[in-house]
């Protein structure tokens, strides 16, 4: 096996042999499955090593026959369902399959298996297509061959077989079905007189009926699909095989591709100049010409944006197995046919986006002569901003792939990243954003990073069962256009707030820059506002309707001069006991932006960090929808322009490092009740702050964890938890004193996770 091509500062690595592989899967956790054609699947981490996780039985593999086609469930994590289409003898004949089976760790349960779609025909061995893809509708959408002969036995094969065309069968077409393989109701063959096809068979018996389960139909051997995970258009493209004179690329929709008729951009047998598609029929975005080697077109990936050059944003990539060539449609829609992204990559079968072990994004492809193999981009991780100041603003929604703010709507697809673009002002080097999860498939978590950069080990925000709403700030580095990148592991609706940008300063500055306090609670509604507090606050809230009011200025060492502009504070949103809802901050005696930083379940108790700005009279509002109460602990404010010139308080990131995870163990055991355990901060005894993300899971019970210096718990919490076996995260902003270590307090049993972010200059 020789590397391929690539382009300079590229490279291409074996990564690992299998035989006669025919697909490449990424898995949300990090595993790569391998389809071999004979039916065994493989799985393993990058760079391995693969194990066999299932081989089918009863397999027929000759011809272009076989274990064709493979993805994932979008609650993966809470199902473990994976989706296979693969050729199976039949009563002396082969016919094609769908099936759901089971993921345990690394293997699947050949028991589990459940039959959605089956008996397609497969009567001449090739053009079996064989490709499965799962869009951010949630539907599951097929690529099926022509069967290169008809199987109703009256028209022909090859350039004369016109099942393409017939809407009684299942051949020749893209089937949209929902994950139980039912039809979907919006497909173009739904109305009277159309029939549920999946499991009735293709053959010269089968009524004339149209098929439900269709939504595209005038396709060749569609053998590789791609769907764009760059937004939630649920745009997808369709790499079809041609017969002597064209290989094309096809944009997803309902339509008519036209074979036999049209092949490429032309009758079947022509080449260009040559006459337009007829009415309702839809031409190729790309094709290219059966020459120089070319032969078939096989595999296709969306690149994702913001991981590779930028060059390479808003691209799509597709081989052709015969001629080993590799070619970029950019995103304005042009390919160079002349140059090549790769050359030498013969036999290409299918090919994928993943991560390698050092958190670059990278390309794996399989080729059908035995290897698994990774290009790798030219990536050099971007040096962490330091010595930023903090300018809080009014709060703004930037993204939500729920109504599409900031991109298509759609949810992120699991095992996916978006480029969030935040558009700053000029000189902003991060930003302070809360990022929410809503509608979650399953349990996952949400990771950032700087755009081109290396992803991080670590995560922002976690969801423990489907149906979670949760959120958590993050202080996200931003690269030169001011974008970051977003990945989540399970398919869900993603917000993201904007709270504070984060500005370079040459090294000192009046206003941005962080007075940590210890922390210490400053309202709590739960007790009659003016009863004074345990840390000494007045209590000082007022309620109206849905939103608290809470005093800060001149409170618990705010000063109240001017010279603080925004307060840092820990809110606890004491939920409804039969409802869900939310907690939004903005300065006080101003209109409610439309944000939110909390989020509860019926009877929970959630907390997170805010940055908020103080309304004129020194005060912030708290927008309470559906939360009976609010806990608010202060932890410091950022200063304003009125502040004295000074160095302190400057924020620098820093790689995200794991200081704790008792689950390992590092740093220390799992947290007893009650039971203080003390880490020192990388750097700490130089720094007045420190930002951490906390995370506990599998906690023992309702309480909250509390992050503080000093020996003495305060009367405060970093982060609530309602009840046993939960997994949450929240950010933390903590002071440090001199020795540079925190404590970290339980109330219940649980295991807990600290990474640290950045610190705050001294």
């Amino acid at each position: 096996m020789h590397a391929a091509a690539v382009p300079p500062g590229f490279t291409d690595s074996f990564v690992a042999g299998v035989s006669r592989p025919t697909a490449v899967e990424w898995l949300p956790n990090d595993l790569i499955v391998v389809l071999e054609q004979s039916g065994r699947i493989r799985i393993g981490p990058p760079g391995g090593p693969f194990t066999t996780a299932l081989t089918l039985s009863g397999v027929c593999s000759s011809s272009e026959k076989g274990l064709l086609g493979f993805t994932h469930d979008p609650a993966f994590f809470a199902n473990g369902f994976v989706y296979v289409y693969y050729t199976r003898s039949s009563g002396g004949s082969c016919v094609n399959r769908v099936s759901r089976l089971t993921l345990t760790g690394t293997t699947i349960n050949r028991a589990s298996e459940v039959v959605l779609i089956d008996d397609i025909s497969a009567v001449n061995g090739n053009h079996n297509g064989g490709d499965l893809d799962i869009g951010s509708d949630g539907n599951l959408y097929v690529g099926v061959g022509d069967a290169g002969r008809d199987p109703r036995g009256d028209s022909g094969s090859a350039g004369a077989n016109d099942a393409a065309q017939d809407a009684s069968l299942l051949n020749g077409k893209i089937l949209r079905v929902r994950l139980d393989g039912s039809p979907v109701p919006g497909n173009p063959f739904t109305g009277p007189g159309s029939a549920v096809c999946r499991f009735r068979g293709n053959r010269a018996s089968t009524p004339p009926t149209p098929c439900q389960e269709i939504y595209a139909i005038g396709l060749r051997n569609p053998y590789r699909i791609a769907f764009d995970r760059n937004d939630g258009s649920d745009r997808f493209f369709i790499n079809d095989v041609g017969q002597r004179t064209y290989e094309e690329v096809d944009a997803g929709a309902i339509t008519n591709y036209g074979w036999p008729s049209r092949e490429g951009p032309c009758p079947q047998g022509q080449t260009t100049p040559c006459p337009g598609p007829p009415a309702g029929v839809t031409d190729p975005i790309t094709a290219y010409r059966r020459i120089d080697g070319n032969r078939y077109i096989t595999g296709g990936a969306f690149v994702p944006n913001g991981l590779w050059p930028k060059e390479y944003d808003g691209g799509y990539l597709f081989g052709d197995g015969g001629s080993g060539r590799i070619w970029l449609r950019r995103a304005d829609g042009s390919v160079d046919y002349g140059a090549p992204f790769a050359t030498g990559a013969f036999g290409l079968t299918d090919m994928t986006f993943g991560f390698d072990a050092a958190g670059r994004s990278v390309l794996y492809y399989v080729e059908h002569g035995g290897a698994l193999r990774v290009i790798t981009p030219p990536t050099v991780a971007p040096t962490p901003p330091t010595g930023l100041k903090v300018v809080p603003v009014t709060p703004f929604r930037a993204y939500d792939t729920g109504p599409g703010i900031g991109a298509a709507a759609g949810r992120v697809h699991n095992g996916t990243t978006r480029l969030v673009d935040l558009d700053p002002p000029a000189g902003v080097r991060a930003a302070l954003v809360n990022l929410t999860y809503d509608a979650t498939a399953g349990p996952g978590w949400v990771r950032t990073w700087v755009g081109r950069g290396l992803r991080p080990a670590t995560s922002s925000l976690n969801a423990d069962r489907a149906g979670t709403t949760a959120a958590n700030a993050a202080i996200v580095p931003l690269d030169a256009d001011g974008a970051f990148v977003l990945e989540s592991s399970t398919s869900a609706r993603v917000v993201v707030d904007v709270m504070a940008w984060l500005y370079e300063t040459g090294g000192s500055s009046r206003d941005g820059r962080l007075a940590a306090l210890d922390p210490v609670r400053l309202a709590d509604s739960r007790s009659p506002a003016g009863t004074p507090l345990e840390g000494g606050s007045p209590n000082p809230w007022s309620r109206a309707g849905d939103t608290v009011t809470v005093d800060v200025a001149g409170v618990l060492g705010v000063p109240a001069d001017g010279t603080a502009d925004a307060v840092v504070v820990s809110i606890a949103a004491i939920g409804h006991p039969a409802a869900t809802g939310w907690v939004g901050a903005y300065p006080g005696n101003t209109a409610y932006p439309g944000t939110s930083n909390v989020n509860t379940g019926p009877g929970d108790t959630r907390a997170n960090l805010a940055i908020v700005p103080l309304g004129d009279d020194g005060t912030i509002d708290l927008r309470a929808f559906n939360v009976p109460d609010v806990v608010v602990d202060q932890l410091g404010y950022i200063t304003s322009g009125s502040a004295p010139l000074a160095t302190a308080g400057l924020y620098s990131a820093t790689d995200p490092t794991r200081l704790v995870d008792t689950r390992v163990p590092i740093g220390f055991g799992p947290m007893a009740p009650l039971v203080p355990q003390t880490a020192a901060i990388p750097g700490g005894a130089s720094a007045s702050a420190v930002v951490q993300n906390l995370t506990v899971t599998e906690t023992g019970g309702s309480g909250f964890v509390a992050t503080y210096p000093g020996t003495t718990l305060p009367l405060v919490s970093s982060l609530n938890y309602s009840g046993p076996g939960q997994t949450r995260a929240v950010l933390a902003i903590t002071r440090l004193t001199g020795s540079g270590v925190l404590r970290y307090t339980s109330f219940a049993p649980t295991h807990l996770v600290v990474d640290v972010t950045g610190t705050f200059s001294e």
